[in-house]
């Protein structure tokens, strides 16, 4: 009928607007983030297997590896799973058709890397440049504001994201963020 389509509408429409207004607060936290060491790995562990049951409704296969690299990061667990969380939904979004989300873990010296990977289809290399700036956007309805979100977050820890997309083949983003002193 027409009053449940109405009502559907405007559920996704709160749905939508819930999420505009958790990441506006993710950017407010930015700016005045405490930060205790955390437990990397373990945190990318659990909000992958959270996320395991919704993905797999997508046809999304979930891979973890070395996690346990990781370590010990200073971080706002809060905020920084809300920008893992935007992009295991840019992924979600990414591969239609499911495939493979894949978080691997990396250390170097005193870095350490989180590198977030699907097998969706991909950035246009022209595209690449803009993704992270505010309110860019190629989704219908999409608010510009996840990959944004993430960068800021990023850099509020101290670090840095990357991305590198092949178009068909699938976009990996690497979080690079500094050890926690020992």
């Amino acid at each position: 009928t027409a009053i449940t389509e109405a009502l559907a509408e405007i559920k996704t429409n709160l749905a939508r607007l819930d999420n505009l207004v958790q990441d506006y607060l993710s950017l407010v936290r930015v700016a005045a983030i405490q930060q205790t060491p955390v437990d990397l790995g373990r945190l990318v562990t659990e909000l992958a297997q959270e996320r395991r049951p919704a993905l797999a409704a997508h046809g999304i296969t979930l891979q973890l590896e070395a996690l346990d690299q990781l370590g010990m990061v200073a971080l706002h667990a809060h905020t920084f799973r809300r920008a893992l969380l935007n992009l295991v939904q840019n992924a979600i979004e990414a591969m239609p058709q499911g495939g493979t989300l894949t978080f691997r873990g990396r250390r170097q010296d005193a870095a350490v890397h989180l590198d977030v990977g699907d097998t969706g289809s991909g950035i246009a290399p022209e595209q690449i440049t803009q993704i992270f700036e505010p309110l860019y956007t190629t989704k219908p309805g999409g608010t510009g504001l996840g990959l944004y979100i993430v960068q800021e977050v990023v850099a509020a820890h101290g670090g840095q994201v990357a991305v590198q997309s092949t178009v068909g083949s699938g976009t990996t983003f690497t979080l690079t963020l500094p050890l926690a002193e020992a």
